[in-house]
């Protein structure tokens, strides 16, 4: 009986032992760690960057990369979930190009191409990348998954390897002889012929010509229009650039010069004394100067007119935020409802100022 409960100890203690103790660990080992994922590195762009361009990009290491992370399946896949290479986006100063994913994938050569095109996903970025105008800057260009780090690149901003072109110069240079040529052509009208002009009646009864605030507000909002969409169409390559806050804007100005004609139509300029149709000096523009032009703007037959002067002024501010925002956003700006009803109100007064300035010039109507 003691024998057995001697050989019970010793086996108690054998099973506790320090030898058997460590052991223990071995059989919950750690299993060996997967291998690192290959990391791509850019290292060429065949191509221009620029907006509607299309570019080719080398990556190393791309085709150990797809394997890796898309798994074997991603050499038979096509450009689906399973090939992670076509789900690639380029990257310019760290913001996504979203929904622009690649034309094709050579995995072999490491080559991928992109259409840098400008989407409703990633319209906000083109914004900020091509703003405020210039014609190039230095970029940092890599490509990756959206939402993850994009590649380790070569064409970071230090190295300025990548140029953004915002404006390409031959565009600009077509955009500029197309609107020089349609403002020296104005401007020689507004210089030599009564364009801007209008006419009224002396006190002596004479007629005569001097600047119309109505006309020269159209024009200026035409011109201003005008090289606004050209230089948007030109860096963004987007046309259909209007809203209903320009069309607004435009709008009030040109029913400005509507209603002007209407109140003139009611004096006695065009019915009481008509000039002769075959006078080619009808059409002629007296000598002016700046001076002359200026205070022809903001005066009347009595005097300066407080709502001329006030009808220019909004309209020069807003002129100026006009340019301001196309220079910073690239994109019209949109004025609110009370900008928009605030210009309709100067215009409003002034053509409302008219009538009795019309009136006046009726009585000084010379005698039969």
């Amino acid at each position: 009986m003691d024998r057995v409960l001697l050989l019970a100890l010793a086996l108690l203690l054998a099973g506790t032992s320090p030898v058997a103790g460590a052991q223990t660990p071995s059989a919950k080992a750690v299993s060996p760690a997967p291998p690192a994922l290959p990391t791509p590195h850019v290292t060429a762009i065949v191509g221009e960057l620029e907006v509607d361009r299309i570019i080719e990009v080398h990556v190393d290491q791309l085709e150990d990369w797809n394997l890796a992370l898309g798994g074997p399946a991603a050499t038979h896949a096509g450009p689906a979930s399973l090939h992670p290479a076509w789900q690639l986006v380029p990257y310019l100063n760290g913001r996504a190009l979203s929904g622009v994913t690649p034309l094709a994938v050579d995995l072999g050569r490491g080559r991928v191409q992109f259409h840098l095109r400008i989407t409703e996903r990633n319209r906000d970025t083109w914004t900020h990348l091509l703003s405020p105008l210039t014609f190039q800057r230095a970029v940092q260009f890599s490509v990756g998954l959206e939402q993850v780090d994009p590649f380790p690149t070569d064409f970071t901003q230090a190295s300025q390897r990548a140029w953004l072109t915002v404006i390409n110069w031959r565009w600009l240079l077509t955009a500029v002889l197309i609107v020089a040529g349609i403002t020296l052509a104005f401007c020689a009208l507004a210089m030599h012929t009564t364009l801007l002009m209008e006419r009224y009646r002396l006190p002596g009864g004479t007629l005569s010509h001097r600047f119309s605030l109505a006309k020269v507000q159209l024009a200026l909002w035409f011109f201003v229009i005008f090289g606004a969409f050209l230089v948007i169409w030109l860096a963004t390559g987007n046309f259909d650039t209007l809203n209903s806050s320009i069309l607004s804007t435009l709008s009030i100005s040109a029913g400005t010069a509507l209603g002007d004609t209407f109140v003139k139509a009611t004096g006695p300029t065009t019915a009481a004394s008509p000039l002769p149709e075959n006078d080619i000096d009808t059409f002629r523009a007296p000598h002016w100067t700046a001076r002359r032009f200026m205070r022809e703007l903001v005066s009347d037959d009595e005097g300066c007119s407080i709502s001329r002067f006030q009808m220019l002024a909004w309209t020069v501010a807003l002129v100026i935020v006009f340019l301001a925002d196309v220079f910073d956003d690239l994109q019209m700006p949109v004025f609110g409802p009370e900008l928009l009803y605030l210009l309709g109100l100067s215009t409003g007064t002034y053509v409302a100022h008219r009538l009795p300035e019309m009136q006046r010039d009726r009585q000084r109507q010379a005698p039969a």
